[in-house]
């Protein structure tokens, strides 16, 4: 419980006309931020205007604040305020004369949204709320202490559209939840960010808003995604200092606010609503990270929700479904909707599907989530207009998924079988040829898959590639070159597959290839054999 003078230390420069002060009182630290309640009397000068964390309370000349995370004040020379309640939250906007058009709009906008948030969430934390001109630049904002966030740009009203300052005042608003009132566990702090975008993300929504801002924000993630970045959040603390691009907005914002948003998504927005509620009833003043929230989500939905924190959280995995067919017929007077949906990522959760009828009505189902092909069916009066995935744009989809990497390529050809991957192992490798992997093994085992189903030119052209990438003493060297003799005695071209067998055996290594799926070994008798006897297929 601090009682403070706060102006003992920072002396105003000559003419200087605005001061910010935060962390300038002593306190207790555990190591950790906590909540704590602050009266502090400010004595400043006439000319200057005063904004801070608490409420004045006339009577004792302090401002009081309870229940905060740190307690914070503003001083602006020749600053007006302007303020307001909203219920029983007192909101107050310093600015200048230039900067009044814009004040006049965040104090509006400050009033609706608490009033928005309360009714959806069920609480707003404080019982102030100060507004405060930030840098001179029109770019955002920021939460400078409890209860006070600071506004960038202010006399350049005019140089963004409206949405903007709706916007980012919703924005820093939603962070007097989740950072202030609910404080975070995690690092990197993408928990937070992404709950309190995901507030204002509501607000934008229910006031009929563009969803610009967050499509912006899902944007940056999906750059990250087709760069090859690596966006998983949960690393240790030693690998930050390695990473070499804007992880802050790529990963904790981009991908923070996707996480949030896809949850709602497949919950449905009653379940995430208690979710939401009933983090911020426990866990005021303490710290939330992702396990104590994966345990409430499991607690309110009743799901285990392990696969979903799993792949978002812990891995780079991404998300990447496409409508790849549909069909419409008529049937008894009524209409049969076939349409076919393939997971194209490497991450695999229900996504929403909408499939819109000719007569204006419209019908939604989820995928299931293990399946790599989903075949869905509506019946309907009217015939179909059109699919639609994510009708709401709730999900960071990145279509076309990104070229794979070597290591997601190998990955791919694993789920191949060794036998039956028919036209499935023609179409990889069809793609696969564009990879252009160096890696022999992935080469050597992709010519086998595609032999099996006696795609014999590109179980060819794939021995050939693997010959190629061959170091002295490979085993593949040696046998690479056997398979390709193999597959000329299939096509007919038996002096060039003898080239072949010869050109083995001054690679042999000694060593022996098995193939238990034909009951083969590729050894030096198998050679010998061969330049007696073509190879046949048995």
């Amino acid at each position: 419980h601090g009682h403070g003078h706060g102006l003992g230390h920072a002396r105003a420069q000559a003419g200087q006309a605005r001061f910010t002060f935060t962390d300038w009182h002593p306190r207790l630290w555990w190591g950790f931020p906590t909540h704590a309640t602050y009266e502090v009397r400010i004595q400043a000068p006439s000319e200057y205007a005063v904004g801070a964390s608490g409420r004045l309370d006339p009577e004792t000349g302090f401002y009081r604040a309870e229940g905060v995370r740190s307690f914070g004040f503003f001083l602006g020379k020749d600053h007006r305020v302007v303020e307001t309640d909203a219920e029983d939250v007192q909101v107050r906007c310093l600015f200048t004369e230039k900067g009044e058009p814009c004040a006049r709009m965040l104090l509006e906008t400050a009033v609706d949204a608490v009033n928005y948030y309360r009714e959806r969430f069920g609480l707003y934390p404080y019982k102030s709320l100060t507004i405060i001109p930030g840098m001179d630049r029109p770019a955002g904002g920021y939460p400078v202490a409890t209860a006070v966030v600071a506004i960038h740009g202010q006399e350049r009203f005019s140089e963004r559209p409206e949405l903007h300052w709706k916007w980012i005042t919703a924005h820093e608003i939603g962070h007097q939840y989740w950072g202030e009132y609910v404080l975070e566990k995690d690092r990197p702090a993408w928990l937070w960010i992404g709950l309190g975008i995901y507030a204002d993300r509501e607000y934008v929504r229910a006031r009929g808003l563009s969803l610009d801002k967050h499509q912006g924000l899902m944007r940056r993630y999906i750059s990250g995604v087709r760069k090859h970045l690596d966006t998983t959040l949960d690393i240790p603390p030693e690998q930050f200092e390695d990473i070499k691009f804007d992880f802050n907005n790529v990963v904790t914002h981009g991908k923070g606010y996707s996480i949030v948003s896809a949850l709602a998504c497949i919950l449905g927005e009653q379940t995430f609503d208690r979710i939401y509620r009933r983090c911020l009833k426990t866990f005021p003043g303490r710290r939330l990270g992702a396990h104590a929230f994966q345990a409430v989500c499991e607690a309110e939905s009743q799901q285990d929700l392990g696969w979903f924190f799993d792949q978002w959280v812990r891995t780079r995995r991404y998300l990447s479904y496409r409508v790849t067919s549909r069909k419409c017929t008529p049937r008894n007077d009524r209409y049969e909707t076939e349409i076919h949906v393939d997971c194209l990522g490497t991450l695999k959760m229900p996504v929403p599907v909408m499939a819109s009828f000719e007569d204006g009505t419209q019908e939604t189902t989820f995928t299931e989530r293990l399946l790599d092909t989903n075949i869905l069916h509506f019946e309907s009066a009217a015939p179909l207009k059109d699919v639609v995935l994510d009708p709401e744009n709730e999900l960071a989809l990145i279509v076309p998924p990104p070229s794979p990497t070597d290591r997601e390529w190998t990955r791919k050809l694993k789920k191949l079988p060794w036998t039956g991957a028919g036209k499935r192992g023609l179409a990889f490798f069809q793609e696969a040829r564009e990879a252009k992997s160096a890696d022999i093994d992935f080469w050597g085992v992709l010519g086998l898959k595609v032999y099996d189903g006696k795609y014999y030119p590109e179980a060819l052209e794939a021995f050939r590639q693997a010959s190629s990438l061959a170091k002295k003493g490979s085993i593949w060297g040696f046998t690479a070159m056997v398979w390709q003799g193999h597959i000329l005695d299939l096509i007919g071209r038996r002096e060039e597959a003898l080239q072949c067998y010869r050109k083995a055996q001054e690679l042999d290594t000694g060593e022996s290839m098995q193939h238990s799926q034909y009951n083969m070994f590729i050894n030096t008798e198998w050679v010998a054999e061969r330049l007696k006897q073509p190879f046949e297929r048995k």
